[in-house]
């Protein structure tokens, strides 16, 4: 049985691993620094939290880069996707009962509970989180249309749907940016010039993911087929042949604008630790495929590298327990022996936040694990 399984951890690709598992630890911190007590909205905390735009982003490209290389089924993803959409509705009967059992903090009727299995919220209880879960599925619903166009030797199409779905998200909302800045400084109104363009846009608020998952698939193409000696000419840019260092001064030059972005946001709208549209403006976009680029390469041995694929196997289960984690911390927090962290400083109560953002997430992950070896409970840690 051990034999078996280390098998499987071995054909996993373990830069892959990395990168989910960074990814969700960016999602912990994200959602951390939103539902609980003492974190800081200041220059430390935002810091932290504009680190993790890349989440996201991150996650579809990955999954592209895992799936639409390989050669699909179309049943058997049908049945796939048919099975995410029964594990996540038992998710979502577990999180009801939690928040409504265990919280208690707000009222919800029959009603709320039907419309969160339908995919909407459940009341006011923080249940924003399976927004991923949905995104993921509308993905897979027409995955294998997106496969034929992404195996077409006629490139056009393909082509031009990616820059449909790059010039409406990353194009569209990247320049709006640029004329609200203009409209700051000039006291004018040049960003709704913009707004109409939505009316010709197809794929709605999800359009995004699909782009980033599209832009993974490529990659992981590329990368693929480099690590076979059998690279096709098609598949290659330029850009896929960058160097270490060029990737990392390149991702650390988009963390620093996304990190200006913010502090424009939060100067003139009052935004504080997220950047709007900040999983799809253009400093986000090129750091997503840096990151891939660079960690998707990585071939690392020994016990870091099943550690990253241990994590990588469990980030379904880290995201699922992870609010319920954070929940429960936020009701410690409340308690007098922690009130201390509201007298720290901005950088002090943030590097504590952090540690203590990593135990919400090993806890959680050790029970991902522990129960993937239930039989019929792990059905629910594995999709």
């Amino acid at each position: 049985m051990l034999g078996k399984r280390y098998k499987r951890m071995k054909k996993r690709v373990v830069g892959y691993d990395i990168i989910k598992s960074m990814a969700m630890f960016f999602v912990v911190m994200l959602h951390y620094s939103f539902y609980t007590r003492f974190y800081s909205s200041g220059l430390a905390g935002t810091a932290v939290t504009v680190l993790c735009v890349v989440c996201v982003p991150l996650f579809f490209a990955v999954n592209g880069a895992l799936l639409l290389p390989r050669k699909m089924d179309e049943a058997k993803h049908y049945r796939k996707t048919l099975n995410i959409v029964i594990v996540v509705t038992i998710w979502r009967l577990l999180a009801a009962a939690f928040f409504v059992f265990v919280d208690g903090s707000h009222p919800v009727t029959l009603k709320d509970l039907v419309l969160f299995l339908l995919g909407g919220g459940f009341g006011d209880y923080p249940t924003g989180y399976f927004w991923f879960m949905n995104a993921l599925i509308a993905v897979y619903l027409v995955l294998p249309v997106m496969k034929m166009a992404f195996d077409s030797e006629r490139k056009l199409a393909f082509n031009a749907l990616l820059a449909v779905l790059a010039g409406f998200t990353v194009g569209k909302d990247s320049l709006k940016l640029v004329l609200q800045m203009l409209g700051t400084a000039t006291n004018h109104d040049f960003a709704s010039i913009l707004n109409a363009l939505d009316e010709f846009y197809i794929f709605g608020s999800y359009g995004y993911v699909l782009l980033y998952f599209l832009i993974g698939g490529m990659i992981g193409r590329y990368l693929k087929q480099k690590q076979t000696g059998e690279l096709d000419a098609d598949v290659h840019h330029p850009l896929f042949d960058i160097s270490w260092g060029e990737a990392s001064a390149g991702i650390v030059v988009c963390y620093a604008l996304t990190l200006l972005i913010q502090r424009y946001q939060h100067a003139t709208h009052g935004t504080n630790l997220t950047v709007e549209n900040g999983y799809w403006l253009l400093p986000s976009f090129v750091a997503t495929i840096l990151i891939l680029l660079v960690l998707g390469r990585v071939n690392i041995q020994g016990i870091w590298a099943k550690v990253f694929q241990v994590i990588g196997m469990n980030t379904f289960g880290v995201y699922m327990l992870h609010l319920v984690g954070l929940v429960l911390l936020s009701r410690l927090q409340a308690l007098p022996w922690l009130q201390f962290m509201g007298n720290l400083n901005s950088v002090a109560v943030t590097l504590l936040n952090v540690v203590l953002c990593g135990c919400v997430f090993a806890i959680c992950l050790a029970v991902s694990v522990l129960f993937r070896k239930i039989p019929y409970i792990n059905r629910l840690f594995a999709l």
